[in-house]
């Protein structure tokens, strides 16, 4: 177990840097948002079924597990839809700050569907942190940006617990590969089904756009979900998830560089509260090292 703790720690700035670059290439792209996350799912699982298919790794689900890393597919393609299209309505900053807190209600089914404990500490946690996501709908900000972008962000943070705490269940029992390929591929198919009720071709982005795609598949979905998904058989899915409490930070320094989006106080105070906040429900994981389960 001590093996699987050091490789998580190492793991964790790798995460944060690559699920940090997600925004910024989503709208470097100049591709809509389902075609973003479509090509972003599909490359992804071409990738591991290649590496998979080179180890001869075989992929172990029962008709269960099948059924619930489908599902997990399906919630991952919801979150991706809801938070890469609330980026062209509000400033990364507020998204990714918004979309973070997702480690708050991971923390609430960890109590009632894995009959974790629940502090108080998490609860003032949770209280703090969605009135700070109140507070960035507050009508000051109402003629800067659309109010529409912070409820997608946030149903896009609803959407990903689904996703994190189903993958906590199977990865349980299953490998990192089987999971990933079902879960991915099957959400590939849903935004493309997405794609088609949307009337957006998918395919009208090719070549132009394919650098970025492909970016988005190595970095944010590689480098972060997989590794994340790698990490849900050790730990928690709170503890998993609140890795990402660094990336609106990061996120938002890329913005600025790249795409010249300024961070103003008002905004920068928000974004503390809501961070500080999540921080609370995994603090005494932290410092007790309870995030990790043993085998």
């Amino acid at each position: 177990m001590k093996r699987e703790k050091l490789v998580i720690y190492l793991l964790f700035p790798v995460i944060v840097i690559s699920i940090s670059s997600a925004s910024i290439l989503v709208l470097m792209s100049g591709a809509s948002a389902v075609a973003c996350a479509f090509w972003r799912l599909l490359i992804s699982t071409l990738i591991i079924f290649t590496i998979a298919f080179i180890r001869k790794a075989k992929i172990l689900l029962d008709l269960k597990d099948l059924a619930l890393s489908a599902i997990s597919g399906f919630f991952l393609a919801i979150h991706f839809l809801l938070w890469m299209e609330s980026l062209f309505l509000i400033p990364v900053s507020v998204s990714t700050t918004v979309v973070v807190t997702y480690p708050l209600i991971s923390a609430f089914i960890d109590k009632y569907f894995f009959k974790e404990k629940l502090t108080l500490i998490q609860i003032v946690g949770l209280i703090s942190a969605f009135i700070g996501v109140t507070l960035f709908m507050h009508p000051r900000f109402s003629g800067e940006y659309s109010i529409l972008g912070v409820l997608m962000a946030l149903g896009g943070s609803f959407a990903a617990t689904v996703y994190f705490s189903l993958g906590r269940y199977v990865r349980k029992r299953r490998s990192t590969t089987s999971y990933t390929i079902v879960a991915y591929s099957s959400s590939t198919l849903f935004l493309y089904f997405f794609s088609i009720l949307l009337r957006d071709n998918v395919f009208k982005y090719i070549p132009e756009s394919l650098i970025y795609f492909i970016l988005l598949s190595l970095l944010p979905m590689i480098g972060g979900h997989t590794l994340m998904n790698y990490a849900l058989k050790y730990m928690k899915t709170s503890a998993v998830t609140s890795v990402a409490l660094l990336e609106p930070i990061g996120a938002s320094i890329l913005a600025y560089v790249f795409l010249g989006q300024y961070v103003d106080v008002y905004k920068a105070i928000i974004m503390c509260i809501v961070i500080l906040s999540i921080s609370l429900t995994v603090f005494e994981e932290a410092v007790s090292n309870q995030g990790f389960r043993e085998n």
